[in-house]
């Protein structure tokens, strides 16, 4: 009997050397989102950019669920900025609410299926319907766009240099033959310096591309995540757009092994008199958003500020003892020269000027009027971007 047991332990530790590495703890895929439109709606969504310049309301809601698909309107007056329109949704919300983060060296493997109609043509200038974005970089990651090719219309996968600000097709198939039709998409990428990306694309059991491209750089910085975004972003400077939609339905992220922990940040400033610019409460409006940020208090700062007037932030609650003048102080992140124009109460303009660096917290005073009791503070700029908004001090 004893002879026996010790053969058997024997056989199952020669099993355990040659057995395959998954079955020994190797990563698994694992599925971290998995929305629905019914349950979740646009909630499934980190955020939405519906007509951020409101060029066209009467068209609202240009993102929503549907009939259990999310659902993507274009129209031909649909704007944001002057070439361009946007009707998209970005990042991925867990149930319990929280912004799921990509990041760095983590491996994922997005798939959904999609509805690609004959009025959403490919362009000579850009259509994308698929992003991969971090907060801190203009320049997309990667892309799943609608180009036209030597005169014929496709789909393609692409990633982007960053250093010279180009997109590389690595993948692409003829557009034409799976429009009107459900289709199945998956992406899968390495979010790391030297990372990868593999892109399938499926009408039911018949694989139409499956390309990988290897050692390419998808992770640009340090504090940010990266995050999906789907929609329709297009130039309007191609000839025959047609008004067209995008449907996106059977949604699923999967991760390949454990999350990684996020940069360690700073804790916010409680000190009297500061109010920390991402704070709840406060009001994001356009592009402007709330963005890690590894030498600011509280760890965020408030990027895309000003350019326009859509593009705004607002720091609300305020408070003064007296009605008279008191000193501002703002902390921002500054590309060289940039300014604040801000307003107290809906009142006048003050321009704020700034002059610093981008990784360091740059200090400016001016003095403003306050209200007694609560007091909001709006900073825009309407000819050019700001600088990163940290926090301000009230003395």
């Amino acid at each position: 009997m004893r002879r026996h047991l010790v053969g058997a332990l024997a056989a199952m530790a020669l099993l355990l050397q040659t057995a395959p590495a998954h079955a020994v703890g190797a990563p698994r895929w694992e599925t971290r989102w998995n929305p629905s439109p019914w349950r979740d709606g646009v909630n499934a969504f980190e955020a939405l950019e519906d007509d951020r310049r409101g060029s066209h309301p009467e068209g609202l809601p240009h993102v929503r669920a549907e009939k259990g698909v999310w659902r993507f309107d274009a129209h031909l007056e649909d704007r944001d900025g002057s070439d361009r329109m946007r009707n998209e949704v970005r990042g991925m919300r867990a149930a319990g609410g929280t912004p799921l983060e990509i990041r760095k060296d983590e491996t994922w493997r997005i798939t959904y299926q999609m509805y690609i109609p004959d009025t959403l043509d490919a362009t000579t200038n850009f259509t994308h319907i698929w992003q991969l974005k971090n907060s801190d970089v203009g320049t997309p990651i990667a892309q799943i766009s609608l180009p036209v090719v030597n005169g014929v219309q496709k789909i393609a996968a692409r990633y982007w240099t960053l250093e010279d600000n180009k997109s590389h097709d690595f993948a692409t198939a003829d557009l034409e033959p799976i429009q009107n039709k459900w289709v199945t998409t998956t992406i899968e990428f390495k979010s790391g310096d030297a990372g990868y990306m593999r892109w399938a694309l499926r009408d039911g059991s018949r694989t139409i591309v499956d390309q990988k491209v290897d050692d390419i750089d998808l992770w640009w910085t340090q504090e940010q995540y990266n995050r999906p975004k789907w929609g329709i972003y297009r130039s309007i400077k191609s000839a025959g757009l047609q008004e067209t939609y995008l449907l996106v339905k059977d949604l699923k992220a999967e991760q390949l092994g454990p999350a990684t922990p996020p940069v360690k940040l700073p804790p916010p400033d409680r000190g009297p008199g500061t109010y920390e610019a991402e704070r709840a409460g406060n009001v994001f409006e356009g592009a402007a958003e709330p963005a890690y940020c590894a030498v600011c208090s509280g760890g965020r700062k408030v990027i895309l500020i000003g350019g326009n007037v859509y593009d705004y932030a607002v720091v609300r609650g305020v408070l003064s003892e007296t009605t008279g003048t008191r000193q501002l102080t703002v902390h921002a992140l500054v590309d060289g020269s940039q300014s604040f124009s801000v307003s107290v109460n809906g009142g006048d303009a003050i321009q704020v000027p700034m002059t610093g660096t981008k990784d360091t917290v740059t200090t400016a005073t001016v003095p403003v009027d306050l209200v007694a009791g609560v007091n909001t503070i709006r900073f825009f700029g309407l000819t050019a971007r700001g600088p990163e908004l940290d926090k301000i001090v009230i003395r």
